[in-house]
Parts: C-alpha cells; structure tokens; sequence
C-alpha cells in the first residue's frame, strides 16, 4: 500500500472520528435541549392551568369553572403538549364534532427513528387536582410531546450533520489531491534510483518545490555525478587495461612469429639437410633428422595456435569480418556436434581496432563458454551496424547477438563466472550495454549494443 493512500486513510480515520465526536456533541445538546423545552413548556402551561382553574375554585363560579375545563379540553394536542381532563374519574372533553371541529390534531414526529430514539425525553406526566367543597373532583393530566421540538432539531441537526459530511469527503479529497501533488516527484526519484540501479548515471533529478525534496534532489545528483565520474575512470582504466593486454599479447604473437617460429623453422630446414644428406648406411642420422623435423612441426603448430589466439593475423590483415569467417570455420571443424551460423549487416570492416578485438574476443569467449556449458546443437551469431533509435541516420550502433539452443539457465540462482564479467567489461569499457536472458531449458541469448559515435568507426 502506497504512503499516499496510507496517509489519506489515516487523514479519513480521523476525520471519522471527529465526525463521530461531533455528532454525539450535537445529539447530546438536541437531547438536552428538547428535554429543556418541552419540560419548561409543561412547566408553565401546567401553572397557567392552575392559575386559571384557583381563581374560579368556587361554587359561586361553577359555571365559570366549566367553561375554562372545556376551553382547556380544546386544547387536547397542542405543540409539545397533550392534555387529558377527567371528572369524577370519566373522561372530561366535549364532542369536536359538537364543536364544529373536524377530526383530531394529532402531531407527528417527522425525524428518522435512530434520530428520535436518541434525542427523546423520558415520559413527562403532570396531575393538577381540583377537589373544592360543591363541586366535582377535576383531575388535569398534561403529559410532554416532544414531537415538534425533535421534528425542528432533526430539521436543524441534518444541515449539521450533511455540512459535516461534505466537510469531510471535500477535505478527504483536497488531502488525496495535496498528497497527490506533493508525492509525485517521489515517482520521479524512485524512477531515477532505478536507473542508477541500472547503471544509468547520466540521470539528474530536477529542483522540486518542497524544501525538503529539493534537498534530496540536490544530494541525489551529487551522487549520480560521483558515481558517472567513478564509472569514467573505471572505463578509461579498463580501457586501457585491455588495451595494453592486447598490445602485450600482439607484442608476444609477434616474437613468437619472428623469434620462436623462424628458429624453429630453421631447426626443421637443417633436420631436413642433415636427413637429405645421409646416407643410407647411416640410418641413426636419418631416423634422428626425422624425428626432429617431426618435433619441429608439431611445435610450430603449436606455436601458430598460441600466435593465432594470442592476435588473429586475420584480423590485422584482413579486417573483423573475415576473422571472425575464420574463427568460426575453425570452430565448426573442431566441434562436429555443433554448428555455428555467423551472419552479418551493414560495413564491420571499418570499426576500428579497439572495437574489433573487443567483439573478437566477446565472440572467442562466447563459443568458449558455449562448448563448456551449453549442450547446444546449434548457435547463432548476428553482428550489425544499425541506426540508434530516437536519432537521425547519422548516428549509428553496432549490435551483437549470440544465441544458442542448450540447456541455459537461471540467471538469478547462478553467479556470473569471469567469462560472462570478462564480457560485460569490454562492452561497458566501449561504453556499451550488455544484457543475457536464458531460462531453464530455453538456452541462452547475449546481446550487446556498442554506439558509433561518428556514424561508423571511431579509429584510436
């Protein structure tokens, strides 16, 4: 779960909870009021009623006494009352009808039942006795009706509670939409952290409006410019690491051609005078010489192999093309189980010398790891030169694809021998990608992209 949501969800939590608080505050305050008002309303209509019953508390005024009983029988439900009278224990309340008064006034609570539930009074009942000398014993009952007070604090506690509610969902929705606004450059850094994850440390992160991830911007491209610079030397370190290893190595094959290879071909030529020369009654001679032409042919094999592996003359002579035709015919012969397809697109004859003993060499270590590893039956290779995506035609890359058929396998489980970590400097040195995919039983692709920077070779 995301730390916006976590934070809106919190944010709404408590809103509820205010919200909660805030409607039992006003729940409790409509309860007291109603409560308050309807018992003063009873209150004083009950003293009013005594008022007017005491001053025509005598048989002189029975009459008079009478006409205020059926006055006050009129009343019956009146607003937060309901008024019962009885004479000598019977009902006392004259005939609406007799009135000319249609039906009964009765009142009704227009408020939800949750709503009255919480907000009613408890039962209110007044008694108000008359028992004078010659008259009748009166008895008044006034019992409290809350029903209009509760209808007028619903009418006015529901605009409470719905401008709560729309409080609430508006400020959830301002928080979600702030939150929103304030986390997205957090997408942005966490995208950057990926790329630097990846390698990727040309990537800066641009000023933010908060303080407090402008700071993390700032911090995160002094690190990114660390880092490119760090990756910098150690390209330029590899570089020339590898670049004074091929030297070394072309330096050896070189010697081993002049020095060691003449001498053994002039070993064999003298062998070869020595055998001409003998006669056949010197057969120890003849046998000797052969044997030490013999000797001498298998060391220059020997040394032609080392001198070839060592620095292709192919590839000095006859350009990445046919040297890797070479290598891979060579391959082919020495391995009947497997076969090597080697395609091309595109000039690979004009890349220059860092480029071409680097995919050289990429391609030699590949077969190699293939033939150790792989159990494949077949292999394929493709090199070529293609424009680089989002530029015009003038900028260029070359692509190396090497795939086989074997058994692969999973790459999160097992670790990258030097083989493999060999590759991936040469192509990271000549500020290249390099990438593999395999799978369990789905062999295994390796891919390197190696940007041209002037459209085709860069020549050091």
């Amino acid at each position: 779960m995301s730390l916006r949501i976590r934070l809106t969800l919190l944010i709404t939590l408590l809103f509820i909870l205010i919200m909660i608080g805030a409607s039992i505050f006003i729940i409790t305050n409509a309860r007291k009021a109603i409560f308050d008002e309807v018992q003063s309303t009873a209150t004083l209509t009950l003293q009013l009623v005594k008022i007017a019953l005491t001053s025509t508390a005598s048989s002189e005024q029975a009459e008079l006494q009478d006409q205020v009983l059926e006055e006050i029988a009129l009343l019956e439900d009146i607003r937060h009352l309901h008024i019962e009278l009885y004479r000598s224990n019977n009902p006392y309340r004259p005939s609406r009808q007799q009135l000319g008064l249609q039906g009964s006034m009765p009142v009704k609570v227009y408020a939800p039942d949750w709503y009255t539930r919480l907000v009613e009074p408890p039962a209110m009942e007044f008694h108000h006795s008359i028992d004078e000398p010659g008259l009748p014993v009166t008895e008044i009952i006034i019992r409290a009706n809350p029903a209009d007070e509760i209808t007028e604090s619903w009418n006015e506690t529901r605009g409470v509670l719905v401008l709560l509610v729309l409080f609430v969902v508006l400020a959830n929705l301002l928080v979600y939409v702030t939150l929103g606004r304030g986390f997205r450059p957090i997408e942005t850094i966490l995208k950057a952290l990926e790329g630097i994850e990846h390698g990727d440390y040309k990537l800066r992160l641009p000023t933010f409006n908060l303080p407090e991830l402008s700071r993390i911007s700032s911090k995160f491209n002094l690190m990114a410019e660390v880092l490119q610079k760090s990756q910098e030397d150690n390209r330029y370190l590899t570089q020339r690491s590898l670049a004074i290893q091929e030297e070394e190595r072309r330096n050896l094959a070189y010697e081993l051609h002049d020095e060691l290879g003449q001498s053994i071909t002039a070993i064999k030529a003298v062998a070869t005078s020595i055998e001409q020369k003998s006669t056949h009654a010197d057969e120890t001679t003849r046998e000797g010489a052969d044997t030490i032409i013999s000797l001498s042919s298998r060391m220059y094999d020997v040394a032609k192999t080392r001198m070839q592996q060592l620095r292709p003359p192919a590839l000095d002579e006859l350009g990445l093309r046919a040297a890797l035709q070479d290598m891979i015919d060579n391959w082919n012969a020495r391995h009947q189980d497997i076969f090597c397809y080697f395609s091309f697109n595109g000039d690979i004859d004009h890349l220059g010398d860092p480029i071409d003993i680097n995919i050289y060499r990429i391609i030699q270590e590949s077969l190699t790891n293939i033939i150790k590893h792989a159990r494949a039956s077949s292999v394929n290779i493709t090199l070529s030169v293609t424009d680089q995506p989002g530029t015009d035609n003038s900028k260029k890359q070359l692509e190396l694809d090497i795939e086989d058929d074997g058994q692969g396998f999973n790459i999160d489980e097992i670790r990258p021998g030097l083989g493999l970590m060999g590759m991936r400097e040469r192509a990271q040195a000549l500020d290249g990608t390099f990438s593999i995919t395999s799978g369990t039983g789905n062999g295994t692709r390796i891919n390197i992209i190696i940007p041209l920077k002037t459209g085709r070779a860069e020549d050091d």
